[in-house]
């Protein structure tokens, strides 16, 4: 940074485009933790835009006005061009907020959604996303390479791209093929890559258990997408088990994971029945999203992380190897620059030959994802020779897990990465100003109107820890929550939302787009997503009452027995309130969840969920954890203890009582 002179810096990751794209993906929050004295970061905070919004209509209007003049401009494009596509993804809300977000500069990653009204700078990690919507990784190839080549020429010939940064060789090496244009290459620069100290290191966590019964760790991605189980390898790490337990050997497998249906697992050649009669004795399996803190304790109670993947984790590979979890990872195009086989952790073969090809139409390394039989054979075989030669010798196995510790808290420093992005960065910014061409001084962007709708500086850690994509948090039945980046989402009933669904401006926007309340704890809702205080008009029930009371006074009969009917409705209302949620209530750490489930009421208390007989009165935490229900089941997963409550119900007794098990063996991880 230059000493004395401030450098604002606009992140428009918070906007609903960014969610394709992972928002505020952790891989980056070494940038925010460590960011040097004198750099301003400015990020939308989508509650407070939602409030601010919700209260000021002339400065919705100011903002509607905008967005409708972009949406003209962008009309003017054909509509099936790149660039008319480019411009329908970019969302003219997306568009104009971009803009106004204060900064002298944007930073984006993995694709460009700048708004070429200031300069700015991308990071990305592989070469396929940057073209997004337009490709993706394991897509096989980039279709019309030749308008696509143009139109983003057009982005980054531009003077105000200051600088495309990457970590990984091969992306860098692709740019400069694809475009062949010295104007771009002079851009290209290679950069560090770090975790964040505040989002790792803690030296609380436990010690890892004997190698007698080691530990292994699977998680779908750091983002925890639930889709891509078969992408990540699960298929492999399941069958690595079998033949890990057929060997004799003991251990733990957790999956941290949405888990695949049979059929999809036995097409994979998952040994079906063997998973299932393993899960909760073997393999622990859960399904919900995980804090940072909890997947930080995942990591740093396990000897091993399984990422047998077709593409690159960065983050998880860090963080596992940080935390003292030897990765097992394949030599897929970016693995290099972290894992070196057999000094910090397994590199398995096979998975760059076989998935990665040159694409003839741009000479760059291209992926295409599909199903891999003799592949999957081979890792499978490998997976299990290499860990089981590491078991066989643990001194061997704890020299390497010394090397990796060591070669994290040197490579992958979040300050080093910070330091030297930053640096580089303000040099770039400031060389920009000083040019002959940029003598004359440039104002910074940005709406000042709605300056205080950005996140705080000491806010982070909560849009860093948050989901990267839409995570489903509570369904009542006619209420749903959602998480996203910081914020909690309700909206009633359960309706579809589209991409652009997600943006605070998207009601007053966009026709048909359901009618969400952004807030930052559940505590702010106000209990709308619990009771029947709100019908899914968004009208109280007794507003509710007073226009149908008007509405029938011109006619006595009807008025009398609608009365009647009114005063039946008031005493179950009364009655459900002051016996169900009132007591759940009073502790603002319980929650009521699901009413009714097969005879149970399913309550959140802390980050824990217990499912107790409707017919046995309030919950109470104490009275749950000395066993003073007839019967009560718990876990960190809503979804598990839904379905222990189904096995019980179901009378299968054995199923619940292990199901059991494995929630206890989940907590105490």
């Amino acid at each position: 940074m230059n000493e004395g002179r401030g450098l604002s810096v606009a992140v428009p990751w918070s906007l609903s485009h960014y969610i394709s794209l992972n928002g505020f993906h952790p891989i980056y929050r070494a940038l925010f933790d460590h960011a040097p004295a004198g750099l301003d970061l400015y990020a939308w905070d989508n509650v407070r835009l939602y409030r601010r919004f919700s209260s000021d209509v002339k400065m919705r209007e100011a903002v509607f006005s905008k967005a409708l003049a972009a949406k003209d401009l962008s009309s003017r494009l054909a509509s099936k061009s790149v660039a008319g596509t480019y411009q329908e993804y970019f969302w003219p809300p997306n568009q104009v907020l971009t803009t106004e977000l204060p900064g002298d500069l944007e930073f984006h990653h993995t694709a460009p959604f700048p708004s070429l009204q200031r300069p700015f700078v991308l990071h990305c990690e592989m070469f396929a996303p940057v073209w997004f919507p337009f490709s993706q990784q394991g897509s096989g190839g980039l279709d019309r390479a030749g308008e696509i080549r143009e139109h983003y020429r057009s982005i980054f010939a531009n003077p105000l791209c200051l600088g495309i940064f990457s970590h990984v060789p091969e992306t860098l090496h692709a740019f400069t093929q694809f475009f062949d244009d010295p104007n771009i290459v002079q851009k290209l620069f290679s950069s560090r890559i770090g975790l964040s100290a505040k989002a790792v290191f803690d030296r609380s966590f436990p010690k890892k258990s004997s190698l007698q019964c080691p530990k292994f760790l699977f998680v779908n991605s750091a983002n925890q997408n639930p889709f891509n189980f078969f992408r990540r390898g699960g298929h492999i790490v399941l069958r690595f088990w079998k033949e890990y337990l057929e060997e004799g050997r003991d251990g733990l497998l957790m999956l941290r994971c949405a888990k695949p249906n049979d059929e999809d697992l036995s097409e994979y050649g998952v040994d079906v029945s063997l998973v299932r009669d393993q899960t909760g004795r073997s393999i622990i399996w859960g399904q919900d999203y995980l804090a940072n803190h909890e997947m930080n304790a995942l990591m740093a109670s396990t000897h091993f992380f399984l990422l047998p993947s077709a593409s690159l984790h960065s983050a998880s590979i860090m963080q596992a190897m940080a935390l003292g979890a030897i990765p097992v990872v394949t030599d897929t195009v970016g693995t290099s620059v972290y894992v070196t086989d057999n000094e910090n952790g397994i590199v398995l073969q096979g998975m760059r030959d076989a998935i990665w090809h040159k694409d003839t139409s741009t000479g760059t390394l291209i992926d295409r994802y599909g199903k891999t039989p003799d592949l999957d054979d081979s890792l499978t075989y490998q997976l299990t020779s290499r860990v089981g030669a590491l078991l066989d010798r643990p001194d061997a196995y704890h020299d390497m897990q010394n090397h990796m510790i060591a070669y994290a808290q040197d490579q992958f420093s979040g300050q080093a990465f910070s330091d030297h992005l930053w640096s580089t960065i303000s040099a770039l910014y400031y060389r920009y100003r000083e040019s002959s061409e940029q003598r004359i001084s440039i104002p910074r962007q940005g709406g000042h109107g709605l300056l205080d709708c950005t996140v705080r500086g000491d806010e982070w850690a909560r849009v860093f820890e948050s989901p990267t994509q839409p995570m489903l948090r509570i369904n009542t039945g006619h209420s749903v929550v959602w998480e996203l980046g910081g914020a909690l989402i309700h909206a009633y009933g359960n309706p579809p939302f589209k991409l652009n669904d997600w943006s605070a401006l998207a009601k007053y926007y966009s026709t048909g787009a359901p009618r969400s309340t952004f807030a930052h704890t559940l505590a702010e809702l106000g209990g709308k997503y619990v009771g029947f205080s709100k019908s899914p008009s968004g009208h109280s029930i007794y507003g509710l009452a007073v226009w149908i009371s008007g509405a029938l006074k011109p006619y006595p009969m009807l008025y009398g027995q609608a009365a009647r009917v009114w005063k039946q409705i008031r005493r179950y209302h009364s009655y459900f309130v002051s016996r169900l949620l009132k007591p759940m209530t009073s502790d603002v750490n319980i929650e009521l969840v699901r009413h009714g489930v097969s005879g149970y009421n399913i309550i959140r208390h802390g980050d824990r969920y217990y499912a107790i007989p409707q017919s046995e009165g309030a919950f109470i935490p104490a009275k749950a954890e000395s066993g003073g229900y007839s019967s009560c089941f718990s876990s960190y997963s809503l979804e598990q203890v839904e379905h222990a409550v189904q096995e019980a119900v179901d009378s299968a007794p054995e199923p619940a009582v292990s199901y059991r098990q494995s929630f206890d063996r989940i907590s105490k991880l």
